[in-house]
C-alpha cells in the first residue's frame, strides 16, 4: 500500500493544528468573556429580568393602546394593575410562608436530633440501621449552624431583594414606553441598510419566541404551584404551601423542575406516617400528566420548537455556564439559535425567487 506524500502528510498535520489552535482560542475567548461579564454578573441578571417583565406585561399594554389612544397611559395602568396583582398575591402567601419556614426551622434540629439517636425509625415501612441514622444525623448535624447562617443572611437579604424588584419592574415598565423609539433607532441607525430586512425577521421572529416562552411558563408555573399546594394542602402534608410555591418556581426550569419539585415534596412525605409519601408520588405524577398532556399543548405548544432532548441538553449547559439563569434562559436561547439558522437556510431559496437587478454603480 503506498504511502501519502509528504506534503499531502504535512498539510493534514498543518490543518489539525489550525483547527485545534482555533478551538483554543475561541475557548480561551470565552472564558476571558465570561471573567469579564462576571464582575457585572448582577447587574446583567436584574437587566435580563426587567427585559423578561416587559415581555410579561407587553400583551396587556397592546390590548389597552387602542382604548386609551396613547401608549404611556396605556403602559401606567398595565404596571399599576400588576403592582396590585404582586401586592394580593405577597399578601395572600406572607402569613402560611412565614409560619412554615418558621416551622421547618424548629423541626430540621428535631429531625437531627432523631436521626443520631438509637430509637428505631422506619420510612415507607422499612427500618433504618442505627449506623446510617447516625451518620447522617451527624451530617445534617454539622451543618445546622451553616444553615441558620444562611437564613439569617437571607433574611437581611430581603431589603434588597426588594429594592432590586422594583429596579427591575421601573427598567421593564421603561423598555415597554420607549420600546417603539428604541427599535426605530436600531432598525435605522445600528443595522446596515442591505441586512435591514433579515434583522427585522429574526427580531419579530425572538420577540414571538421569548414572549409566548416566558408567558407561556409564568402561567404553567402558576397553575402548578396552585395545584400542587392544594393538594398537598388537602393531604396535611407539612409545608404544603412553601412545597406548592417550590412546585411553582422549579416549573419555570423545563424538564428537570417539576422532578426536583416532585423529589423535595416527596422527601417531606417520607418524615410522615407510610400511606402519605405514596399519596405524595401520586400526585406528583398526576400533576406532571396533567402538564405535559393538557396545559403544555395549550399554552406553550411549539413556541421554542425543540426537541426534549435538546432542551434537556440546552438545560444543563445553562446551568454549567451561568447557574439557575442559566437553566431559565438556556431553552429560549438555543431555540432563538435554532430559529436563525433556518432562518439562514431558507434565506437563499426566498431571494432566488425574486428578479435579478443589474447593480448601478454608486458615485
Amino acid at each position: 500500500m503506498s504511502e501519502a506524500p509528504p506534503s499531502l502528510a504535512r498539510w493534514w498535520v498543518t490543518r489539525v493544528l489550525v483547527a485545534a489552535a482555533a478551538v483554543v482560542a475561541v475557548m480561551l475567548a470565552l472564558r476571558l468573556v465570561f471573567e469579564a461579564l462576571s464582575e457585572l454578573s448582577h447587574v446583567i441578571v436584574l437587566v435580563v429580568f426587567g427585559v423578561v417583565i416587559a415581555f410579561v406585561l407587553a400583551p396587556l399594554v397592546e390590548r389597552l393602546q387602542p382604548i386609551v389612544r396613547r401608549r404611556g397611559v396605556a403602559v401606567a395602568l398595565t404596571a399599576l394593575t400588576a403592582l396590585i396583582v404582586i401586592a394580593g398575591a405577597v399578601i395572600a402567601l406572607a402569613v402560611p410562608l412565614i409560619r412554615e419556614t418558621r416551622d421547618l426551622a424548629d423541626d430540621v434540629p428535631r429531625y437531627a436530633a432523631l436521626l443520631s439517636s438509637d430509637e428505631p425509625i422506619s420510612v415507607g415501612g422499612l427500618e433504618i440501621s442505627g449506623e446510617v441514622r447516625q451518620r447522617i444525623g451527624a451530617e445534617i448535624g454539622a451543618r445546622i449552624g451553616d444553615w441558620s447562617q444562611e437564613a439569617a443572611r437571607a433574611a437581611l437579604r430581603v431589603g434588597a431583594a426588594t429594592v432590586d424588584f422594583f429596579f427591575m419592574f421601573v427598567l421593564g415598565v421603561y423598555l415597554l414606553a420607549s420600546a417603539p423609539q428604541v427599535r426605530r433607532w436600531v432598525d435605522n441607525v445600528l443595522v446596515p441598510e442591505r441586512p435591514r430586512a433579515y434583522f427585522k425577521r429574526i427580531e419579530a421572529e425572538a420577540a414571538r419566541l421569548f414572549g409566548a416562552y416566558i408567558r407561556g411558563q409564568l402561567l404553567l408555573g402558576l397553575i402548578v404551584g396552585s395545584v400542587s399546594g392544594v393538594a398537598y394542602v388537602l393531604l396535611d402534608v407539612p409545608y404544603a404551601v412553601l412545597l406548592g410555591l417550590l412546585a411553582g418556581i422549579f416549573e419555570l426550569v423545563p424538564i428537570v423542575g417539576p422532578i426536583a419539585a416532585g423529589a423535595v415534596a416527596a422527601g417531606v412525605a417520607l418524615t410522615q406516617p407510610f400511606p402519605l409519601v405514596v399519596w405524595v408520588v401520586l400526585v406528583a405524577i398526576g400533576v406532571q400528566q396533567l402538564e405535559n398532556n393538557l396545559l403544555v399543548p395549550r399554552i406553550s405548544g411549539g413556541a421554542v420548537g425543540l426537541h426534549p432532548l435538546a432542551a434537556l441538553l440546552a438545560v444543563l449547559v445553562g446551568v454549567e455556564i451561568a447557574g439557575v439563569v442559566g437553566a431559565l434562559f438556556a431553552v429560549p436561547l438555543t431555540g432563538l439559535a435554532w430559529s436563525v439558522y433556518r432562518a439562514r437556510r431558507e434565506t437563499p431559496a426566498v431571494r432566488s425567487e425574486q428578479p435579478v437587478k443589474t447593480a448601478v454603480p454608486r458615485p
